[in-house]
């Protein structure tokens, strides 16, 4: 009998240590997940500072430059630094603290890719392919699709694309028949592929900027299509465009061309592990019904590695 007792009472004592460490165990894990949600929430939070803060201070450099671009200066050697101009060149400013980049352009220096003609649009899909990768085939499709997008009829073209051959590519939607709405919308037709519309990109808009493409600030692609020069003429010109052709030149004090009215503005923070934020926002200089300058869209997004092909497609 006691040896039953004795038994039955190692029995009792065995269940209860294992329930007290199935306890522990399970105070373990809440613990674990407590501290882990803790701490993404303390990520989400420190984000969302960040984030609300880089708004902040984007919308100040945008008042910096609109502030800058509505004046009128006469360039000179000692003020040159101060006067910005639409050339894509990074300018880096110091604010509350934060290094920030500003990239400034021209809109009217791109090609209006609601109206461009279909010549000038087939010499600049044939520049972005390059030598290597030029395929007429591919060429004359692509700009035939993107003129089939955008007329609003649904009559196809020769080479192009209206929604029976976006149903066979195994696509859920077909032409819009209508105006492009963003730059971003191009990777909708059929044909594009990605290499190619970030190349393209960085030479077109959607924005009204008039019926004429200014050359002061336009790439050397844009030249080449609108002039019909040879791409490496087109590249030399630039070249000697952005530099004074006498050293006396460059030191008489002379008006400025800063094109607008309306400008692309890059604004980037990176961290020191190469990260960090951009915004993109489209200025109108000076704005509408008296205003000195008008948002007209703004952009959000991760930074991403220098490219000098960089993506500056348009808002929503």
């Amino acid at each position: 009998m006691q040896t039953n007792r004795f038994a039955d009472a190692c029995r009792e004592r065995g269940i209860v240590l294992v329930l007290v460490m199935w306890v522990l165990a399970l105070l373990t894990v809440m613990a674990l997940g407590l501290t882990t949600t803790q701490r993404t929430q303390s990520a989400l939070t420190a984000n969302q500072i960040e984030a609300a803060r880089f708004r902040a201070q984007a919308d100040a450099v945008l008042n910096l430059a609109a502030l800058n671009l509505l004046s009128t200066p006469l360039l000179t050697p000692e003020d040159a630094s101060t006067v910005w101009v639409p050339d894509g060149q990074p300018r880096e400013l110091q604010l509350g603290g934060a290094r920030l980049e500003l990239r400034l352009f021209d809109e009217a220096a791109r090609l209006n890719l609601n109206s461009i003609p279909r010549d000038q649009l087939a010499t600049l899909i044939e520049l972005a392919q390059g030598e290597e990768g030029f395929d007429e085939v591919q060429r004359d499709q692509l700009a035939d699709a993107i003129l089939d997008w955008r007329d609003p009829d649904d009559l196809v073209l020769l080479n192009g694309a209206e929604d029976p051959d976006y149903l066979a590519a195994g696509r859920s939607f077909g032409a819009r028949d209508g105006p492009f709405r963003s730059v971003d919308e191009l990777q909708q037709v059929l044909g594009m592929t990605p290499a190619l519309y970030r190349r393209l990109a960085p030479h077109l808009t959607v924005a009204d900027t008039g019926d004429r493409v200014s050359t002061t600030y336009a790439t050397a692609e844009v030249l080449a299509v609108t002039q019909g020069l040879l791409l490496e003429n087109a590249r030399q010109l630039v070249l000697e465009r952005d530099q004074p052709l006498f050293e006396e030149a460059a030191q008489a004090a002379t008006p400025v061309d800063r094109g607008g009215p309306v400008y692309r503005a890059q604004v980037s923070q990176r961290n020191a592990d190469g990260g960090g934020r951009t915004m993109q926002a489209l200025l109108r200089i000076p704005g509408e019904r008296g205003q000195p300058f008008q948002i007209l869209w703004r952009r959000y997004g991760l930074a991403s590695p220098p490219d000098p092909a960089a993506d500056y497609t348009e808002g929503f």
